[in-house]
This record gives C-alpha cells, sequence and structure tokens, in this order.
C-alpha cells in the first residue's frame, strides 16, 4: 500500500473564514499556470470551481473556456471538511481522493489538514504518482492557500 500523503498547516482565521477560501476562493489562489490541465498546452487556466455539495465537482474552465472536471465531490460540511476524488483533467478511470479537514485551534487560528490518498488505482505507477503530488501540495496548500488565507 502506498502511503497518503498528509499537508498540516495553521491559518491564522476562523475555520468558517478559511474553508471559505478554499471552497468559494479557490480561483484566487490556485496556480492556474502551472497547477491545471491547460498548462500542458502552456497556458493559464481561466478559473478553477468547487459545486459547494455532495455530487457538485471541482472543475478548471481552461484556457479556451472549455470545462475539464477535476472531480467529484464526496463530503461537503461547510466550515468543516471538503473530500472529493481527484483526478485534475485526465484519468477520471482512476482517481484519487483528497479530504481537507479544517479544525479550529482557536477563534483566530485553524488548523487545516489535507489527506490525499488512493493511490493503490495507479498500480506500479503509484510511488511516481505520488512523489509528484507531494511536492505539489507544498507549494499549493503550503504557499499559494496558506498566503491567501493570512
Amino acid at each position: 500500500m502506498t502511503e497518503p500523503i498528509i499537508k498540516t498547516i495553521e491559518v491564522p482565521c476562523s475555520a468558517a473564514r478559511a474553508f471559505d477560501i478554499f471552497v468559494t476562493r479557490i480561483a484566487k489562489w490556485w496556480p492556474l499556470d502551472g497547477h491545471a490541465a491547460s498548462a500542458a498546452a502552456g497556458k493559464a487556466a481561466l478559473a478553477v470551481t468547487v459545486e459547494p455539495r455532495v455530487g457538485g465537482h471541482i472543475y478548471e474552465t481552461m484556457y479556451d473556456g472549455t470545462r475539464t472536471d477535476w472531480g467529484e465531490i464526496l463530503e461537503f460540511v461547510p466550515d468543516q471538511r471538503l473530500a472529493m476524488t481527484w483526478h485534475p483533467g485526465n484519468n477520471a478511470d482512476k482517481p484519487t481522493r483528497v479530504e481537507v479537514v479544517f479544525e479550529p485551534v482557536s477563534e483566530a487560528v485553524t488548523r487545516v489538514v489535507l489527506t490525499h490518498s488512493g493511490w493503490e488505482v495507479w498500480g506500479e505507477d503509484a510511488a511516481d504518482k505520488r512523489e509528484n503530488y507531494d511536492t505539489g501540495w507544498d507549494f499549493v496548500l503550503g504557499e499559494r492557500y496558506a498566503s491567501a488565507a493570512a
């Protein structure tokens, strides 16, 4: 079994605000120029959107205005938890799972724990896929999101 990626950060805001920034303001902080399907064409995506409900999708509006799904929302508990399948722009038949939990440390500080699991669907490629995402989440969550929530 390939171990899940677990990233934990603390942000200086309430859990409600941390959740809101992650879900409804994702297009403002997500690195659309490099961590999106559009980047394969050398162009920045126009947006990324989270449909805020179980059964909704997270999807990219590509540089040319077309839509490509990144995953389906599996759990949606406002201010607390978001879980989704994960296959940004391709490999919908081999989704992994991303879960983000927002834990209040105090009224003004929230611990955000991202767990990316399910690497087994990639078989022999699981370790390589996991390694790429491990450093990718450091940048996306640890730098871009953390900066937006500060």
